[in-house]
């Protein structure tokens, strides 16, 4: 499959993104949009050995790889809100990219931050998103990631960087090739966007979830530490998507945070890649 792959560097008529365009060789192809979480880059959905990018190019999708603001290719934001800024530039961006493809069809994975972004976006509806697969973004930080973000973001000369323990689930759950793959996607934390996270976030959960109408898939680890888990908080989440066509939303065993490089990673992949093409046949049956 990576044989007869094009990969290009795709701006927008806004230089402040810039993304990663991998095609699957097929006509008319789906676009799947991936936008990254904190500490990262997109390239975090094509790490080797667990890319998500390269089991949607099997599955018949085009993939693009977007930088948010400040990460990769893209400039540093120019807002105080650079989360809410990414959701606000990628409808343009997306405009621009979607106006030279065969098919009009989009859909959307956002992990993290990204899924985030993902959501407003959704909410947003400027952009054409048919529907999106979101891990690893809760309603509300956890006991111990709240401490941590107070602590944190009370100033301006603390370090960002989040302790390891928040990202990964028990031994076991993950072996040395997670850690060692993701090592080409990380970049520094940004402290706007902890910020962010930790006072904006909670209080816009309602809003954006109740303003999405398109499919969701919303899915917490069983060991995430960042946002709370467990079958009540993911319900509780879930409920918040009233409009929404249609929601699957559950926790996914035996990892953490970044479950995408856990054993079970290829899992969720799976389960999101499926959610989106199944919604795609249901729009164009």
């Amino acid at each position: 499959m990576e044989g007869v792959l094009t990969d290009g560097a795709v701006a927008g008529p806004d230089p402040r993104l810039t993304g990663r365009l991998l095609a699957c060789g097929q006509d008319a192809a789906p676009l799947l949009l991936c936008v990254h979480g904190g500490g990262c880059n997109g390239g975090y959905f094509d790490l080797k050995g667990f890319s998500i990018a390269q089991a949607a190019l099997a599955r018949g999708f085009d993939v693009l790889l977007v930088d948010r603001p400040g990460h990769g290719g893209s400039v540093p934001p120019q807002t105080d809100r650079p989360i809410r800024e990414a959701a606000d530039l990628l409808p343009d961006y997306l405009a621009s990219v979607m106006a030279a493809r065969a098919s009009p069809d989009l859909v959307a994975i956002g992990h993290s931050i990204g899924g985030a972004v993902v959501l407003m976006l959704a909410a947003d509806g400027r952009a054409p998103v048919r529907a999106v697969a979101v891990s690893g973004i809760g309603l509300t930080p956890g006991e111990a990631a709240l401490a941590w973000l107070a602590e944190r973001t009370a100033g301006l000369d603390a370090d960002p960087e989040p302790p390891p323990e928040f990202f990964f689930g028990p031994d076991g759950s993950y072996d040395w090739r997670g850690p060692l793959a993701l090592r080409k996607a990380v970049e520094p934390w940004r402290l706007d966007e902890l910020r962010e996270v930790r006072a904006d976030w909670p209080r816009d959960f309602d809003a954006v979830a109740g303003a999405v109408t398109v499919p969701v898939a919303f899915h917490l680890a069983e060991h995430e530490r960042i946002w709370r888990t467990g079958e009540d908080a993911v319900a509780d989440a879930a409920a918040c998507f009233g409009r929404a066509r249609r929601v699957e939303a559950g926790v996914l065993p035996d990892g953490g945070h970044l479950y995408e490089i856990h054993k079970r990673g290829p899992e969720l992949a799976g389960r999101q890649l499926d959610f989106l093409k199944a919604e795609l046949e249901l729009v164009g049956s």
